[in-house]
């Protein structure tokens, strides 16, 4: 299909504006996009990068436009309904693109698996920024380099509600910087959009972009049908007579409460906005009962919250929230209530109300003062001064149509906090931790504050504590609560309901003995502290809620906990080293082989009829590299042939013992069960041994010998010996890893040229050890290239696995 306005009417059901055509056609990406609310924005950016990589008229823009899109959101309620609409979309086109989401509680690991095939990831900011600085949240640290791969070579970055990131909008800036200055593989495009959008505070120290790369709404949109009865919503603003002054939400409630009920019409939604849960908690209880009432904020379980805002673009009623609204909720109230804000955050507010213009006759608009931003003892959710900013504007507003907004220009509140510099991405690119077993902390560079939630689950059981088969704890369960309010809440219950945790190093849940942010705990139900109404209250006395099922398909003990341990790249390999069956060494060397063969060259699937070029092709690699990547995936486990590693996998297999093995037929539980053979060393890692072997073998490449070594993601730019592991005898032998110099390793037949006696004087200080080897190796390819070699090896790796 050659017209972008039929294609996009046709996925949609709506006419384009002009503006998302000429986003879908212009020879690039603009870096900035401004829209008004409800204009669109999303379907523009996605249908525009869809368009552009299969469907454009010019092979060369289908060519240059990025393989991925990562859509980066500030909020969790904006990544669900993202999705959705973006699922709709995709129902209604032919290529394989799929569909991946990333926030916390829902993190869907396998869309690392297809890197030659196109995909859209939504996730929050936390997720991707996290990932993309090789330090990714709720992941296993081993597999931090695959998503750090994917997302900073060939992706298209999409930032939106960018007035709601903090911090994190001068991270993403700099990490574009960042991926210009080392280059990548394919293109990898940042988009920043938002309806209240400063281009300016997307110029970092290592980013300048161009501030004129910039796509906004034209009088040819502003007229569009659609779009204008949208700008033009009326929406007349006035004072309400109630204040706050920073008293009791009682008090505050009573007063507050009838001149909502007066304002309310029957049939109509109103909607009232309130900056902390207590308030929005105590306005809702005031409320008639007989008032059809909804009560929405960030501190109820994820499972009710969604019930609750499941039909919310139908409800009429009166809808109690915080800023948990501000985006991502697609309402259109007639009335709406808001407690004086930013003003950032009052055109976010302003947006759900008359959102399509169809109620401009019964509209209104009620902004709630506070008597005394000065007043002490009292903790603010913004800052005053960006709250008397919002004032100011407001006082000099009555009404607050789109058309009106778009008229003010407010500074935005100057963005501190720290930023990645070019010698924290090269440091973070090693995933080993520090003498003391810490990593490198990046929250800071992803929110403005470090995250303090405590996520609370309750069950029901009987007895003292909970019993041994009780089932992980899933993301619908959660609640997310304050550290503060969570260590409140646990000091009233925990004489009597106390708390548990599971415990991975034991195997077992354990009371909680110290509350710290990001740990998830379970409670007893009968310890209260929640209703399915009104969310967490922290009050032993409020009980009525049930314990949420567990999915049974998710029963598994080790799905939070130590779920990480089944993915391919486990601490103990087994997902990949038992298969079932026993495959020779020499076998699986070449189907890996193969297997990287086929990944590099082959187009896939599906993708032949949009012209798509083969990875190689794509990126323009000569056949000296393919063949080193090829003999990567050869070389990558001949470390197994170490007797140390086929005395384990031909343990209880006495049939076995005459040949080299890479797989065998041990079950987990039967693996489990067994005690280690006599000789076995703790910490044996056979890549570690692999890469000394392809390293003797072919001593000028050491590219090969890093990329043999990385295909667990444990054995990377340090390599030492570990507190716990077995030592050698006499205690002078260098060692680490369990590999001892000296070692014997048999010749793997058809790969290796001979038998070999490793040495490890690698280890030691000096120019030619692999620690300095490896950071020259990353000087000269750049972190974001040598990093996808790296997954390519482990993806083949995993694919050939899979064949057993």
């Amino acid at each position: 299909m050659e017209n972008f306005t039929a294609w996009f009417r046709h996925v949609t059901g709506y006419q384009p504006f002009p503006y998302q055509v000429q986003l879908a056609e212009s020879a690039d990406f603009p870096l900035f996009l401004d829209a008004a609310t409800g204009a669109g924005k999303t379907a523009a950016v996605v249908l525009a990068w869809v368009w552009r990589r299969f469907y454009h008229p010019d092979e060369t823009i289908r060519r240059q436009t990025p393989l991925r899109l990562a859509y980066c959101l500030p909020m969790r309620s904006l990544v669900d309904q993202t999705t959705n609409n973006i699922q709709t979309w995709l129902s209604q086109i032919d290529p394989p693109i799929t569909l991946y989401q990333l926030m916390g509680g829902k993190i869907e690991k396998d869309w690392v698996s297809l890197p030659e095939y196109p995909c859209i990831v939504v996730g929050t900011q936390d997720q991707l920024l996290s990932r993309a600085l090789n330090r990714g949240y709720s992941m296993n640290r081993h597999r931090w380099p695959i998503d750090f791969a994917l997302l900073n070579n060939d992706c298209l970055w999409v930032m939106d509600e960018t007035q709601l990131m903090g911090n994190g909008l001068r991270t993403t800036a700099q990490l574009q910087g960042f991926r210009e200055q080392f280059n990548g593989y394919g293109n990898v495009k940042s988009l920043w959009m938002s309806a209240t959008l400063h281009r300016e505070q997307v110029e970092t120290v290592d980013y300048k972009p161009d501030l004129g790369a910039f796509l906004g709404l034209s009088e040819a949109d502003l007229q569009a049908e659609g779009l204008r009865q949208r700008f033009y919503a009326n929406k007349p603003l006035q004072r309400a007579t109630t204040v706050w002054d920073g008293g009791k939400e009682t008090a505050y409630a009573k007063k507050i409460v009838p001149e909502i009920l007066a304002a309310h019409q029957g049939g109509q939604l109103t909607l009232v906005i309130c900056n902390q849960v207590a308030r929005s908690q105590a306005i809702y209880q005031h409320l008639p009962s007989d008032t059809e009432k909804r009560l929405i904020h960030s501190r109820f379980r994820a499972e009710d919250r969604s019930n609750l805002q499941g039909d919310l673009d139908t409800f009429t009623g009166i809808v109690v929230a915080t800023q948990a609204v501000e985006a991502g909720v697609d309402i259109s109230a007639a009335v709406l209530f808001t407690e004086l804000a930013p003003w950032p955050s009052l055109v976010q507010r302003f947006g759900r109300c008359n959102r399509r213009g169809e109620q401009d006759s019964i509209t209104q608009v009620y902004w709630i003062d506070y008597a005394d931003l000065n007043k002490k003892n009292i903790t603010w959710h913004y800052s005053v001064e960006a709250m008397e900013t919002g004032r100011k504007e407001l006082q000099s507003l009555d009404n607050v149509s789109p058309a009106t907004l778009s008229k003010i220009t407010v500074e935005p509140e100057a963005i501190e906090g720290l930023i990645p510099r070019k010698a924290d991405i090269l440091q973070l690119f090693d995933t080993s931790t520090d003498l003391m077993g810490h990593d490198i902390d990046v929250s800071p560079f992803i929110r403005d504050s470090q995250d303090t939630d405590v996520l609370i689950a309750w069950r029901e059981w009987q007895g003292k504590g909970p019993p041994e088969d009780t089932t992980a704890l899933q993301p619908p369960e959660f609640c997310r609560v304050s550290l503060p309010q969570a260590a409140k809440y646990w000091q009233k219950v925990r004489v009597r309901n106390p708390a548990y945790r599971w415990e991975r190093s034991q195997g077992e849940w354990v009371r909680v003995e110290k509350l710290y942010p990001g740990l998830a705990v379970m409670f007893p139900c009968k310890a209260g502290g929640y209703s399915s109404e009104l969310g967490f209250t922290g009050n032993p006395k409020d009980r009525e809620f049930a314990a949420i099922t567990p999915n049974p398909e998710q029963d598994n003990k080790n799905d939070l906990a130590i779920q990480e341990s089944l993915s391919p790249d486990s601490d103990d390999d087994n997902s990949t080293t038992q298969v079932g069956c026993f495959v020779s060494l020499h076998q699986h060397s070449n189907d890996v082989a193969a297997a990287v063969k086929t990944l590099l060259e082959d187009v896939p699937d599906g993708l032949k009829e949009f012209k798509f070029n083969s990875l190689q092709e794509a990126y323009d690699w000569d056949e000296n590299l393919v063949q080193r990547l090829i003999q990567a995936g050869l070389y990558h486990d001949v470390g197994k042939a170490h007797p140390v590693f086929q005395d384990l996998l031909t343990q209880k297999r006495p049939e076995r013992e005459n040949g080299l093995w890479a797989k065998s037929d041990h079950t987990r539980q039967e693996r489990k069960a067994m005690k280690p053979p006599e000789d076995w060393r703790r910490g044996f890692r056979h890549e570690w041994a692999s890469a000394l072997v392809a390293w003797e073998e072919y001593p000028e490449d050491f590219l090969l010998a890093y990329l043999v070594a990385c295909h667990h993601g444990k054995v990377r730019m340090t390599v030492q010996a570990r507190p716990r592991e077995t030592k050698p005898s006499p205690p002078d032998i260098p060692y680490a890893l369990g590999v001892w110099d000296g070692d014997e390793i048999e010749r793997v037949e058809g790969i290796t040229s001979q038998k070999h006696t490793l040495t490890l004087q690698c280890i030691k200080l000096g120019k030619e050890s692999w620690r300095n080897r490896a950071i020259a190796l990353l000087h000269h390819h750049g972190p974001f290239k040598l990093a996808y070699l790296e997954t390519l090896i482990r993806i083949a790796d995993w694919r050939a696995s899979a064949k057993y």
